[in-house]
């Protein structure tokens, strides 16, 4: 016998949650765009010298408010919907892990197309490979599960100090510190000359020579997954806690504790990302050191903190019923996020390279703001109008019929 499952209905979607995502899908293309417009690898070489004020306070501007806080939402809501999705309606009593597991690799298969065809920074690999990790927790207490995210979300902060005191160590003795300091020179030149052959071949390269230098932009990129996705999986955690315990689904029972959530992380987030934002100036993230500890450290903590933060404001202002234009813009956008995350990519992809208007390189970093602005513009305009004739995304539709093995229905019944 097949197990019988199903999506869920319109009707039983939790349209806060809708709102919270539509608000991430913004802040992921305000931090991506500029690295949409540039090769990836340039932000391992740290801030770009003889930048105009204009572009350091724009820079400074993401730093802050956006860069770290919205894939922390992102990921929290990932986590609430694999609470969601395990508790699931099952008609014959089967197991829903298969089912899960099944939509995880179709997740897959979206972001290896992503990268091979689009952009070089995917999330949606991670998501799927870190969303099967998600199953041994199903059961675990929910102390064991805070304990685990927070020992996540330490990891970047703990191996970047592990890798300082390894050099640190090796600088003892100078025949050892003579390598070290080789290697990290050579490393860097390398890294140099990487992001000016990509940046050629984008600008005025074919399909094919694209597509072969993302690829080696993304092994170049791997290691960095360590200082990353951790606090990834940490978030999955947390949102999986949040809905385990109902504070999102009923969260006017616990609007005391999202009022401290919202001035604790406040104030957190603002002294760590202002010392992020400050530390990013000078800061080689491929070179381990005092610097590096202090941007890798305050962008887990001020990301975390102003995430939290974010999420909380908005809880109260849906609360306080003053969320109507929240819920009219942004939930659309929300309901769709997987279609709008890739249009993001499909869009600067013709802006941007060479078989486009061949952009690339040529954007200021205002200028992206802007444009990140107009973008999001149209995708709230898009997907209110989408919405009002199909029942998902086309990308949703794809995966939902993908995961049940079952063409879902895509027209609204008039």
């Amino acid at each position: 016998m097949n197990p019988k499952y199903s999506p869920l209905k319109s009707s039983e979607r939790i349209l806060l949650i809708d709102v919270l995502r539509g608000f991430a899908i913004f802040g992921i293309l305000m931090v991506n765009m500029p690295l949409m417009y540039e090769p990836m690898t340039q932000m391992m070489l740290g801030a770009k010298p003889g930048s105009s004020v204009v572009n350091i306070a724009a820079e400074s501007f993401i730093k802050f408010f956006f860069e770290g806080k919205f894939y922390v939402i992102f990921s929290m809501l990932f986590g609430f919907g694999f609470w969601v999705f395990m508790h699931k309606k099952q008609e014959d009593g089967s197991s829903i892990i298969p089912v899960y597991s099944r939509r995880l690799f179709f997740l897959l298969l979206f972001g290896v197309s992503h990268v091979v065809l689009l952009w070089v920074g995917d999330i949606l690999i991670y998501y799927a490979l870190l969303g099967l990790v998600l199953i041994l927790f199903r059961k675990s207490s929910d102390k064991k599960i805070f304990k685990w995210a927070v020992g996540l979300a330490l990891v970047p902060t703990i191996l970047t100090s592990l890798f300082i005191g390894l050099i640190w160590l090796g600088s003892l003795y100078p025949e050892a510190k003579s390598a070290i300091d080789t290697e990290m020179q050579r490393g860097i030149e390398e890294l140099r000359q990487l992001v000016a052959k990509v940046h050629t071949i984008y600008s005025t390269g074919t399909y094919s020579e694209t597509i072969n230098a993302r690829l080696e932009e993304y092994q170049t990129l791997l290691p960095s997954i360590l200082f990353f996705y951790p606090v990834v999986l940490g978030m999955f955690l947390i949102g999986f806690l949040a809905a385990r315990k109902g504070i999102i689904t009923n969260f006017t029972n616990h609007l005391q504790f999202f009022r401290k959530l919202f001035w604790w992380g406040l104030g957190i987030g603002i002294v760590a990302s202002s010392l992020y934002a400050i530390g990013f100036r000078y800061t080689i993230t491929s070179i381990p050191n005092g610097w590096s500890l202090l941007t890798t450290s305050m962008h887990a903590f001020g990301g975390v903190s102003l995430g939290l933060c974010y999420v909380s404001g908005i809880v109260l202002l849906v609360a306080a019923g003053k969320g109507e234009n929240l819920k009219i813009y942004l939930a659309p956008v929300g309901r769709m996020a997987l279609t709008n995350y890739l249009s993001h990519s499909i869009i600067c992809f013709f802006l941007f390279y060479s078989f486009g208007l061949g952009l690339f390189g040529k954007v200021e970093v205002w200028q992206g703001i802007i444009l990140t602005i107009v973008i999001f513009f149209l995708q709230i305009m898009f997907s209110g109008w989408w919405l009002k004739h199909f029942q998902y995304g086309p990308f949703e539709w794809l995966w939902r019929s993908l995961t049940y093995w079952k063409v879902q229905p895509f027209r609204r019944m008039q």
